[in-house]
């Protein structure tokens, strides 16, 4: 359970979002599974459905240890009662709304498995996974959850390392405060800069395309569409990826627990959907 917890962190994070490596991945031949007859018999007296809803609240339970939800759906799929016992499921589904991991947030997400065999054990207290488990992924992300997510404590570093170098190599200049806006198809990212024996603070707002490469998020066409500095397209590029809010994650976990990968990301409505695939390696 642990791998599959740290998962839906780095997903939550990723609602922030994502720096992805390649992810591959094969189905397992099913094994261990309980006779034909059996898994008739509690399909027939319901004992499936029942068990079924034990494991989904259970499930439930756990994941809002880690974080809370408005609304938060847990599906199981189970061969029988006895292949469910034994962490042997056909399929499982976790959708929310309005959710926070960590302080970091989302308006939704689905989180769906991709074979139809996946197989958890108990053991002690906690649960391993047996055998890969992939699962695609669909998030959908307000400029409201970029900006609250950017309040994490990490988040703060990133900007305070940067301010580090603005002390050495910037004259002086130091980021106050940044600010995510999604409108009319981009990402804008605003930044109030403190320079030294001035009392008003100076902004920049930074316009950017978000598209993907090889699994990662990546922003094109970045341009300063209002600021008082004047900022070659390399400078503001180095800018935008350095403070990237939607690469976060990368920045908060080692992310070698969980392989993931992008596959498409747009701006709809002022919102950015991104979904793709993420494979947690057994145990």
């Amino acid at each position: 359970m642990k791998k599959l917890l740290v998962f839906l962190s780095i997903i939550f994070l990723s609602s922030g979002s994502v720096s992805f490596a390649a992810c591959d991945y094969s189905c397992t031949t099913p094994y261990d599974k309980n006779s034909k007859f059996r898994t008739f018999v509690g399909a027939v007296t319901g004992v499936n459905t029942i068990t079924e809803i034990a494991a989904e609240k259970a499930l439930r339970k756990e994941v809002l240890k880690y974080g809370s939800a408005q609304k938060l759906d847990v599906n199981i799929d189970s061969f029988s009662s006895k292949d469910l016992k034994n962490g042997i499921f056909k399929s499982a589904q976790i959708q929310a709304e309005n959710a926070q991991v960590k302080g970091i947030y989302a308006t939704a997400i689905n989180l769906k498995t991709l074979c139809d065999f996946n197989y958890l054990k108990k053991v002690d207290k906690d649960i391993v996974i047996v055998e890969d488990l992939p699962m695609s992924f669909n998030i959908e992300l307000t400029a409201n959850d970029i900006n609250k997510t950017m309040e994490h404590p990490n988040y703060k570093r990133i900007i305070d390392d940067l301010n580090k170098l603005g002390a050495t190599y910037g004259y002086g200049i130091k980021i106050a405060s940044t600010v995510a806006s999604v409108k009319n198809s981009k990402f804008y990212y605003v930044i109030k800069f403190e320079i030294p024996f001035i009392r008003k603070l100076q902004k920049i707002v930074l316009e950017a395309d978000v598209n993907v490469k090889n699994g990662e998020i990546i922003y094109t066409n970045t341009k300063l569409v209002s600021g008082f500095i004047s900022l070659d397209t390399k400078k503001l590029d180095f800018i935008l990826d350095y403070l990237n809010p939607l690469d976060f994650s990368v920045n908060i976990i080692d992310n070698k627990e969980a392989n993931i990968k992008v596959k498409t990301v747009k701006i709809k409505d002022n919102k950015i959907f991104a979904d793709g695939v993420v494979v947690i390696p057994k145990d």
